[in-house]
């Protein structure tokens, strides 16, 4: 539910004890035109959603679960809450995939086949390079497929 400045009314309470706990202001010592004002920074905290505290979004319904926890019922956490800890945990477990997704790609085998190869290339340049003859295959790996129209 978004609220309006015409929810002071409804929201009298929520935005009492936030302007006495949060801002620090006594709300009997505010001009209506200075209430207004911090009414409408209320009204953008309470619709964005940023308000420190449950409280402020309704007091009735914290006030009912802390008489609860105070008789000595368990209840569980609220269900509308937001976790900025679940946020986290989220991002960065989707680093990591995206991590073990790149390293996936081959097989230890094919990378150290790979490997082989690489050595032999650079045994390749070093006979090349003092004048040694060399296999047309060395430093060549091929799965057989590649001749079969001939």
């Amino acid at each position: 539910m978004a609220l309006t400045i015409v929810s002071l009314f409804t929201k009298g309470a929520e935005f009492h004890s936030w302007l006495v706990e949060e801002r620090k202001v006594n709300p009997e010592t505010l001009s209506k035109d200075q209430e207004r004002k911090e009414f409408a920074h209320f009204i953008e905290d309470y619709n964005t959603a940023t308000l420190p505290h449950e409280k402020f979004y309704d007091m009735a319904k914290y006030e009912r679960r802390m008489d609860a926890l105070r008789q000595g019922e368990y209840l569980p956490p609220a269900e509308d809450t937001y976790d900025p800890e679940a946020d986290m945990r989220a991002l960065t477990g989707s680093r990591k995939k995206k991590a073990a997704e790149r390293e996936s790609y081959m097989s230890r085998e094919q990378l150290e086949e790979l490997r082989k190869v690489q050595n032999e290339r650079n045994q390749m340049r070093n006979m090349k390079l003092i004048g040694m003859d060399i296999k047309q295959t060395m430093g060549v790996r091929m799965d057989g497929t590649a001749f079969d129209d001939f």
